[in-house]
């Protein structure tokens, strides 16, 4: 029998991609999302290969609901994802991430051959200056949604220390793709690049753009995904190219690959987070030694990908 595999989160840029691996291996899949938006999943050919739930509101009652359809692995890669938005909506920000969370690991104590991985994110460290990340550094959360991530690994370490259980978190630094839309800095920022090569525009509006970041390929980050689930490797796992670079640094790139001149950039207070990271700079070496498997495509491609698909 084919395996079965649910993702929570199945319809943003990572559950779309991580379906898209899945479907590859021939898994069945299955996934959770809060919205009826299927656009991700139509725009990789995939929305008519998957089997959805939809549920507004985590409970303990409709999540075990689907819990007992007896899957081999779980993925949360669901809840609220933006960080800007998680300082409004503090709530929707918690009750999205760790309730689901809780409610699987509390299923899994008593399912134990299920398998089961979190999407955390690399804005749990908060400002480590030059320092390299690792997955013990220090945590500083600066925003709910990193707090929010931070807990929900917390969670997933001591279910995993406590009851032995195959769990784990995947520790996401920035990471684009061709599903990501004009909310994000990088597709804002070639959005209008291009626009300014076709005259329509002559400057962009910016927050601070001296914040450095890494950043990778979404679809390469969920390759890693299957390879560690497949290792049968239930850890913290930081996954970034460890490469970092400035926006201006990103504008500069993509600048050269559009062949225009660097235009005017204009820096708004109300593009700027109320508590920004200045700069975060992740290790991959445990990544490397225990998977040997690690992002090649760096911040220059991932620019030439998006560019290439926006024109």
């Amino acid at each position: 029998m084919k395996k079965k595999v649910l993702i929570f989160g199945i319809t943003g840029q990572d559950g779309s991609y991580l379906a898209k691996e899945f479907l590859k291996k021939n898994y069945l899949v299955y996934g959770v999302s809060r919205f009826n938006n299927l656009k991700n999943l139509k725009k990789i050919k995939i929305v008519n290969l998957v089997n959805i739930f939809f549920l507004k509101k985590f409970s303990d009652q409709n999540i075990n609901k689907i819990l007992n359809k007896k899957f081999d692995s779980i993925y949360f890669f669901g809840g609220q994802s933006k960080v800007t938005k998680s300082y409004k909506e503090d709530k929707e920000t918690f009750d999205s991430n760790i309730i689901p969370v809780k409610i699987i690991l509390e299923f899994i104590k008593n399912n134990r051959k299920i398998k089961f991985f979190f999407a955390s994110s690399g804005e749990i460290f908060g400002n480590q200056n030059s320092k390299k990340i690792n997955e013990d550094s220090i945590k500083v959360p600066l925003s709910p949604y990193a707090l929010a991530k931070l807990t929900c690994l917390e969670l997933i370490k001591s279910y995993r220390e406590m009851f032995k259980l195959k769990v784990g978190s995947f520790i996401f630094f920035n990471h684009e793709s061709n599903l990501r839309d004009k909310s994000y800095v990088i597709v804002k920022i070639i959005k209008n690049l291009i626009a300014i090569k076709h005259k329509r525009k002559k400057s962009i509006l910016l927050g601070n753009i001296n914040i450095k970041r890494d950043w990778g390929w979404a679809p390469e980050y969920m390759k890693i995904v299957f390879k560690i689930s497949k290792k049968n490797k239930y850890d913290d796992y930081i996954i970034a190219t460890g490469v970092t670079v400035s926006l201006k640094k990103i504008i500069s790139t993509a600048c050269h690959e559009l062949k225009i001149k660097i235009p005017k950039i204009i820096s708004k207070k109300k593009f700027q987070r109320k508590f920004d990271i200045f700069q975060n700079s992740p290790s991959i070496s445990k990544l490397k030694k225990e998977i040997k498997y690690y992002p090649k495509i760096k911040y220059d491609q991932v620019i030439k990908k998006i560019v290439n698909n926006e024109l």
